[in-house]
C-alpha cells in the first residue's frame, strides 16, 4: 500500500510539471508573398552645357559716329545668320562655327557694304562698321515748258499797186536832199520806198526785221562786216535781222534804191 501511494504521488508531481504535457504543434510559418525587383537606378542627367560663346558682335555708325539702328545684316558662311541692329546700331549672333565669313549691311537710305568677318573658336569676335549715306535721289526731269509765242503783230492789209519804179525815181531825182525816202507799198508787215541817196547813209540795225536792196540807178557800196561790197545797177542786197549795214554813195550821180522791209507792221516801220 505504501508502494502504491508512493507511485500515486509520483503521478501527481509529474502531471504537476508537465512531464507528460503533449507538446503542441507548430504554428504553419506564413510566406510572404513575393516582392517587385527594385527599379533600376537611372544615372542623372548630365548638366546643360553652357551656350557657346563662339560668334561675332557688330556696331554699325555713321561717318560721325553716330549709331545707325535698322540696319539688315547678313552672314553667309559655316552659320547663316541675319537680323537688324538695335537702337545703339548694335546686333550679335552666337552659337556660329568658327569660320570665314560674308557680311552684308543694307539698309533704307545707305549705300550697301560688304565686309570679311573671321570667327575664332570659343569667343566672341567684335566688329565696328562704318556704313554711308545713299546720294539722294536726282530730281526727276522736267517737263519741258510749253513756250508760248506771242501771236505775231500783223497790220492791215494795204492797196494793191501798180506802177513804174523808173518814172517814180525821175520825179525824184530834183532836189539836193541827202536821203529823200518815197513811200510805195504798204501792206500787213511788208513796206516798200524808193530811197534817193546823195550822202551816205548811216550805218542801221533792225533787230525784229529784214531789210532787201534793190539798185534802181547809180553807183555806191553796201557796207557789212567792215567790208564795202560795190553796187550799181540792177544790184541785189538782202540784209537779215540784227545785223549791221550802211550804204555808201559814189559818183556824181544819186544813188536810188527799192527798199523793202519785212517783219514789223509797215505803218509802224522806220
Amino acid at each position: 500500500m505504501r508502494t502504491s501511494t508512493l507511485l500515486c504521488l509520483s503521478l501527481l508531481f509529474l502531471l504537476a510539471n508537465g512531464s507528460f504535457a503533449q507538446t503542441p504543434a507548430p504554428a504553419p510559418q506564413t510566406v510572404p508573398p513575393p516582392q517587385a525587383p527594385p527599379a533600376p537606378r537611372r544615372a542623372p542627367a548630365p548638366a546643360p552645357a553652357p551656350a557657346s560663346r563662339t560668334g561675332v558682335a557688330i556696331t554699325v555708325t555713321d561717318s560721325h559716329g553716330l549709331p545707325i539702328p535698322a540696319v539688315h545684316v547678313t552672314i553667309a558662311g559655316p552659320s547663316d545668320r541675319n537680323g537688324e541692329t538695335d537702337e545703339r546700331g548694335q546686333i550679335n549672333f552666337v552659337g556660329m562655327q568658327p569660320g570665314t565669313y560674308r557680311a552684308r549691311f543694307d539698309g533704307e537710305k545707305l549705300v550697301t557694304f560688304e565686309r570679311e568677318v573671321v570667327v575664332r573658336s570659343g569667343q566672341p569676335t567684335g566688329i565696328d562698321v562704318t556704313v554711308n549715306a545713299a546720294p539722294p535721289a536726282p530730281a526727276p526731269p522736267k517737263a519741258p515748258a510749253t513756250e508760248t509765242r506771242a501771236a505775231p503783230v500783223v497790220g492791215p492789209p494795204g492797196m494793191p499797186q501798180i506802177l513804174s519804179i523808173v518814172d517814180l525815181a525821175e520825179k525824184q531825182l530834183s532836189g539836193n536832199q541827202a536821203r529823200r525816202e518815197t513811200l510805195v507799198a504798204c501792206s500787213g508787215n511788208t513796206r516798200t520806198t524808193l530811197v534817193v541817196l546823195n550822202q551816205d547813209q548811216a550805218e542801221r540795225l533792225y533787230d525784229g526785221a529784214e531789210i532787201e536792196y534793190y539798185v534802181v540807178a547809180g553807183q555806191g557800196a553796201v557796207r557789212l562786216n567792215g567790208r564795202d561790197t560795190p553796187l550799181s545797177a540792177g544790184s541785189y542786197v538782202s540784209v537779215p535781222r540784227n545785223t549791221s549795214h550802211g550804204i555808201v554813195r559814189r559818183g556824181n550821180r544819186a544813188l536810188i534804191l527799192l527798199s523793202v522791209l519785212s517783219g514789223e507792221p509797215c505803218e509802224e516801220a522806220k
